[in-house]
């Protein structure tokens, strides 16, 4: 149903070899700000985010997981117990929904929360923090400590404490490989020389994937189901197709599995996304996502556009990620 186009993926991965990483994109405040909480911070954030398609601050020009960070701290800053294990606990879900909702609002006005689905990701905030106290004595750095990470380099070692908490229980370690990836670039933990790390598979990524053809689907009802943005009760295939060819363009590379991320994430979410570049010839965003993380001499074409299946094949350029009902990613 699904394959791997090994071929298009070296294509891909041998023009991200080429690209150059701003060091601004990492000294963002989110991932610079200094506080004992940050990497709480940064796990509740991580782990209540997911199909955000709604979140948003257009006043601020804020969509998404960039709001989510604004959000983020703007709680780090203001209502630092929304971050704290022990008092989180203490809440029920109805006033946890209560306390987020003016953080994800224009204007700090409550009923004008974006953020969506807040039982959900009510549940998900209050999980993480009794999964804390259980386990890790209510600090989020015990559970790097309590881990045999150091001596075997395996990211599993870390992937199977964090699955303790629902949030962070996808088998494809989606939300895990966005922590770690964070804390990462924050500093907080040494991670560069983590083994057998799984890449990132969000929604974006799998539309580019899809589009570029290092995913190939050969099942005329799926490919049908994406294209015409039909829902599908289970994509794990098509993920772990995704997260095959991701591997191949990482590889090819020759950067960390961790940057792919920067790349086609931001990509997806601009010059990919409802419309595209090689087809508007506009990005969807201003500034472009992925000109914030990478240097662009100029933004006319997109990066992919000469190998790219879908910039001169309809039958590509139509697909779209699978639409599933998930809290995974």
């Amino acid at each position: 149903m699904i394959s791997v186009n090994k071929e298009q993926s070296k294509k891909i991965g041998e023009i991200v070899k080429t690209l150059e990483f701003k060091p601004s994109f990492y000294e963002r405040d989110f991932i610079q700000i200094d506080s004992p909480l940050k990497m709480a911070m940064h796990f509740y954030a991580v782990g209540i985010c997911h199909q955000t398609y709604h979140l948003a601050n257009p006043k601020l020009n804020l969509y998404g997981w960039d709001f989510m960070e604004y959000g983020f701290l703007d709680i780090l800053k203001n209502e630092p117990s929304l971050l704290n294990s022990k008092e989180i606990v203490k809440l029920s879900q109805l006033e946890l929904i209560e306390k987020i909702k003016p953080f994800f609002a224009e204007d700090h006005n409550p009923e004008n929360c974006t953020l969506d689905t807040l039982e959900e990701r009510a549940n998900l905030w209050m999980d993480m923090a009794k999964g804390l106290n259980k386990h890790f004595d209510r600090k989020i750095e015990n559970l790097f400590k309590q881990s045999d990470w150091q001596e075997t380099q395996d990211a599993e070692s870390l992937y199977k404490q964090l699955r303790l908490f629902e949030a962070y229980s996808d088998p494809l370690q989606k939300k895990s490989g966005v922590f770690l990836k964070i804390i990462s670039d924050a500093g907080l933990v040494n991670l560069g020389k983590l083994e057998n790390v799984i890449p990132i598979m969000d929604y974006h990524m799998q539309r580019v994937l899809l589009r570029t053809g290092c995913v190939e689907i050969n099942d005329e009802k799926l490919k049908t189901n994406l294209q015409q943005r039909l829902p599908i009760k289970n994509d794990e295939h098509l993920r772990k197709a995704c997260i095959d060819a991701m591997h191949i363009i990482s590889q090819t590379s020759e950067y960390h599995t961790f940057k792919m991320n920067d790349i086609f994430y931001t990509l997806g979410r601009s010059c990919c996304n409802e419309n595209t570049l090689c087809r508007n010839h506009v990005c969807e965003k201003t500034p472009c996502t992925l000109a914030r993380a990478v240097v662009l001499e100029t933004h006319t074409k997109c990066i992919f556009e000469d190998v790219c299946f879908g910039a001169n094949n309809d039958d590509y350029h139509k697909f779209w990620q699978p639409i599933v009902q998930t809290h995974f990613y």
